[in-house]
């Protein structure tokens, strides 16, 4: 589109553009608006600025007319002639801070709106929000709110302007979006806010030849999570092997449980089925430890048994190159409707069933929290790590090669589950986005994500900005965000922030340095200290010595023993608008760490208390007691946040 034809389309979606005039090459130029802006419209000139093809600040016809002829000079210079059906764009210059809209398709999340501080600096500042083509107000809102220049919509040194003029302008493109399909990148740069509103001075957008078509999307799956029977195909009883590994982790299922392995014999009090033909029944769930040439086969046999759900713990698939198998697998999943996880998992664990199907740790406490994750070796240590802090699963996913079910449907299921009240997630890379988006926002559950490939390069498009500020992490996690996702940074976050729900902490210290630099990381994660109240302090320093902080953090002075702690906590526990507490240790001539975190286990606490043991050996048998007492504790301040 020329620029004439752009504002004139925009118009039909009520976005704003300047008053302008289009003049045809050799067309003396008469307008009666002031100052003017003069550019060229032609399909040989792209990046107008570059050869001259702009004028700004004409006060007259005039000048106006003499700016023209400099400017086809100016053009031919570089090479450039232009013909009869090239022209001229006269419009009013509007003075107004530059700001920056456009859209890009997206090949994760389809259509995606980019709203920034626009300009020259568009890109060197990438102060931009991401925002999905769905999203509604609370989304466009949450958006703008987090970037440096979302302040001009809030009131920043008097502004006049008020978010109600972001979320319009957001609506009308993703309205222009929804009927514009067919849309590959779209570009207001810039958009000036004005006295009058938004105003897009510059824009271009590039369709593709034909829509994409819909992404299929099955329906009517079985339920993932419900399995009377499950049947292991590849059980073994050499414990090297995986299969065992499976084998013995299922053992308590309080259902149907099915051993297969051509060798025969018996493994944990059960019969070794010498083939999936001999299984006595149906079977719900099906999970395959077997060499990647025979799990085809092995499919084609279990879909007579009524097959409903499928783990493939084997590798050797699109990992290896070997991609033609996946799409088989995928292709028996559709045709037969099961549902399938992976192939190259860690398996799938269930607590409402005692069904674990991992080749992970048999140590796993029950609890609320569902995990997600891409990874076998991710998951295999945070359930280690998790048994150790006392965390539970309602759910363990590995999700491996996802040729079939996505992060979109596992969430949906896990939603569904009122086992489940929180959802983490461990990301790779995802597909099918823009349903990812949409099972977050039907999730009243809070959902949890850490992502790889932060530093993965954005991708690049020589059309215009969107190309090269999209595909990248800032977009999955302002997208994210948006919808309401807590984006972690830690990955061991994943266990402890559905954990601690936490705004308000309270310190108690024998050392202030380190409590400092733990108040300095807590304030970075956008929480904050309780304060004090004079009641408060005066029970502490009924029970403290003279000299403690009277201030929170809480510094019982570096001679504390574990008696002083005990006071201290005890009286602490007591605060009403606390979420946690943290108990910092630090290794000086009189600590006793382990009697100290003895004192974890004198009672039940009102409030979660987390030690922090700092230092090396003089710590050592309080980090032991810690672990062998399923203690959560941290080894390093800023660890110890990473939650948070």
């Amino acid at each position: 589109m020329t620029e004439s034809e752009l504002y004139s389309w925009l118009q039909r979606y009520e976005i704003q553009t300047p008053k302008h005039i289009r003049f045809g090459l050799n067309e003396e130029i008469d307008v009666d608006f002031f100052p003017a802006v003069l550019k060229v419209e032609s399909s040989k000139v792209i990046h107008k600025s570059d050869v001259g093809g702009v004028v700004v600040g004409l006060h007259s016809n005039a000048e106006l007319n003499e700016a023209k002829e400099m400017m086809i000079q100016n053009i031919a210079s570089h090479g450039i002639t232009l013909e009869e059906r090239d022209g001229f764009i006269v419009s009013e210059m509007v003075m107004g801070d530059e700001l920056y809209v456009g859209a890009v398709d997206d090949e994760i999340f389809d259509h995606v709106i980019l709203f920034g501080k626009g300009g020259i600096y568009l890109e060197l500042y990438k102060d931009i929000a991401y925002i999905d083509s769905e999203a509604d107000e609370a989304e466009i809102i949450r958006a703008v709110k987090k970037t440096k220049f979302g302040k001009l919509f809030e009131g920043y040194r008097g502004s006049p302007h008020t978010l109600k003029e972001a979320v319009d302008v957001v609506k009308k493109v993703q309205k222009l979006l929804a009927e514009n399909p067919q849309i590959i990148e779209f570009d207001l740069n810039p958009i000036k806010l004005t006295k009058r509103g938004l105003i897009a001075v510059d824009g271009r957008v590039k369709f593709r030849d034909k829509p994409k078509g819909p992404k299929s999307k099955r329906e009517n799956r079985p339920l993932f999570l419900e399995n009377r029977s499950v049947a292991i195909i590849g059980a073994s009883t050499d414990e090297s092997k995986v299969g065992y590994a499976i084998a013995k982790n299922a053992a308590s299922f309080q259902g149907e449980l099915y051993y297969v392995n051509p060798k025969g014999g018996e493994l944990f009090g059960r019969p070794l089925f010498q083939s999936v033909e001999a299984i006595p029944g149906d079977v719900d769930m099906a999970v395959l430890v077997i060499p990647a040439s025979s799990v085809i086969p092995t499919i084609e046999k279990l879909v007579l048994k009524n097959l409903k759900n499928l783990v493939i713990i084997t590798a050797g698939f699109k990992e290896s190159g070997n991609e033609e198998g996946e799409l088989k697998i995928a292709e028996l999943a559709k045709k037969h409707n099961f549902n399938v996880i992976g192939p190259n998992c860690l398996g799938y664990y269930n607590a409402q069933s005692d069904l674990n199907l991992t080749f992970g740790s048999s140590n796993v406490h029950k609890g609320n929290l569902a995990l997600i994750s891409q990874s076998g070796a991710v998951l295999a240590s945070l359930m280690d790590k998790a048994y150790s802090g006392n965390v539970g699963f309602s759910h363990l996913i590995s999700a491996g090669n996802m040729v079939d079910l996505n992060f979109s449907e596992m969430v949906d299921m896990l939603v569904a589950d009122p086992a489940c009240e929180a959802i983490s997630v461990y990301a790779e890379g995802i597909k099918n986005g823009k349903r990812f988006l949409r099972s977050i926002r039907r999730s009243h559950k809070k959902i949890y994500v850490f992502k790889t490939g932060k530093s993965e390069e954005s991708k690049k498009a020589a059309f215009s900005h969107t190309g090269n500020l999209s595909g990248n992490y800032e977009m999955f996690k302002g997208l994210l965000e948006g919808v309401g996702v807590k984006m972690e940074d830690n990955i061991e976050a994943l266990l402890f922030n559905p954990t601690y729900e936490v705004q308000k902490i309270a310190i108690i210290t024998n050392a202030g340095g380190p409590a400092t630099i733990l108040t300095d990381y807590i304030i970075e994660k956008g929480k904050s200290l309780h304060a004090l109240t004079k009641e408060e302090i005066e029970r502490l320093d009924l029970a403290m010595p003279p000299h403690w902080s009277k201030n929170n953090p809480i510094d019982i002075i570096g001679d504390a023993l574990p008696e002083r702690y005990l006071k201290a906590l005890e009286i602490v526990d007591e605060f009403e608008g606390i979420d946690l507490i943290y108990l910092l240790i630090t290794p000086q001539f009189m600590t006793d760490a382990l009697e100290t975190v003895k004192l974890l286990k004198h009672k039940e606490w009102k409030h979660p208390v987390l030690p922090i043991l700092l230092g090396g050996d003089m710590v050592e048998q309080a980090k032991q007691f810690c672990r062998s007492h399923k203690i959560q504790f941290f080894k390093t301040l800023q660890s110890a946040t990473s939650f948070l």
